[in-house]
């Protein structure tokens, strides 16, 4: 799927960046999956803790 990084999306995603202290591209990619009620996997840190986020340290 492709979303369109509309002004509505980036205006959250830099206001969950500035809350949650996340880089841009997090940011981005934190916002699209609440905008679509996804939770995140990931194996990066810096979503560690974020509601709807699956962080799973070092992969295994």
């Amino acid at each position: 799927m492709v979303v369109e990084l509309d002004a509505g999306l980036a205006i959250q995603a830099a206001e969950l960046g500035l809350r949650h202290k996340l880089p841009r591209a997090d940011s981005v990619i934190y916002a699209t999956a609440k905008r679509a009620r996804a939770k995140v996997w990931t194996l990066g840190a810096d979503f560690e803790g974020l509601p709807d986020v699956r962080y799973w340290p070092g992969g295994g």
